[in-house]
């Protein structure tokens, strides 16, 4: 357990590459005994609310990596942003995040009734978006009202070509990393229940899919776009060249990261 405690120590050093934006508000508070943080941007819409599903292939990340990140996402959406501490692998391994993703979704549909509440996933956060769609699905519960992806990461069986045809570009992630935290995820699940590419999508919300073209996981984006395009009319998929893994967090400030950012907005301000 040493190497994981290392591991997210080192992780949560990315919220220290940019201060936080300053103008929003973060405030603890908890749902179903899970750790889950409010940002309120000055003059947020009323009865929005976008849920925030961090990455760090379901083992590492929390609100000590992503603040910043989402600080800036709060205040460009101008929307109030639900970030949830989710359970992490390898102690809490499948199906415990989806269950806490569900679980808390459920609730705020209950406690703001009528809200148009949306999702954010960045890497195997865009993962849980997927399970937590075909969860409701199948319990035949209100789907969410869009969707955005930064990076997604959705096959756990880490077999895409791009895998291989982006391992020297992507300085991010390997193959390798991915199927030794793909492992600790499902546990003693199956790879065909636990892999979010094998949900069943009978219907799925609008969706912004945003990918870099360096990345190892370039074929998820690509693969869940034409999967779920039938479904859904409005999926859109952004290639962005010469970018990385979900490159905002590491630089919120870059042209190619204020371009996602003002794209979001678009996205989200038209539905």
């Amino acid at each position: 357990m040493e190497d994981i405690k290392k591991r997210r120590e080192n992780f949560e050093q990315l919220g220290k590459i940019y201060p936080k934006d300053n103008s929003v508000t973060v405030e603890p508070t908890a749902i179903n005994g899970v750790s889950c943080y409010w940002f309120t941007p000055p003059n947020a819409a009323a009865n929005k609310i976008i849920v925030y599903l961090h990455g760090g292939a379901f083992a590492v990340g929390s609100i000590r990596s992503h603040q910043a990140l989402v600080s800036h996402i709060s205040q460009k959406l101008k929307t109030k942003v639900f970030f949830v501490e989710y359970a992490l692998a390898p102690e809490q391994p499948y199906p415990a995040a989806p269950t806490d993703v569900f679980n808390i979704y459920k609730a705020l549909l209950n406690i703001y009734p009528g809200y148009s509440i949306s999702l954010i996933g960045d890497s195997a956060g865009g993962g849980l978006i997927v399970s937590l769609v075909g969860d409701l699905l199948k319990q035949q519960i209100k789907l969410p009202a869009a969707a955005i992806m930064i990076s997604p990461w959705i096959s756990l069986s880490c077999d895409n070509p791009s895998h291989e045809t982006n391992r020297a570009k992507d300085p991010i992630l390997t193959r390798e990393y991915a199927k030794s935290s793909a492992k600790d995820y499902i546990g003693n699940a199956s790879l065909a229940t636990a892999s979010p590419e094998n949900v069943p999508l009978s219907a799925f919300p609008p969706v912004l899919i945003v990918v870099g073209a360096n990345e190892i996981l370039l074929d998820d984006s690509l693969n869940f776009y034409n999967q779920v395009k039938p479904v859904q009319q409005n999926t859109v998929l952004s290639v962005y060249e010469n970018q990385n893994h979900v490159w905002p967090l590491a630089n919120v400030h870059s042209e190619a990261s204020q371009k996602v950012l003002t794209e979001m907005s678009e996205f989200l301000s038209v539905l």
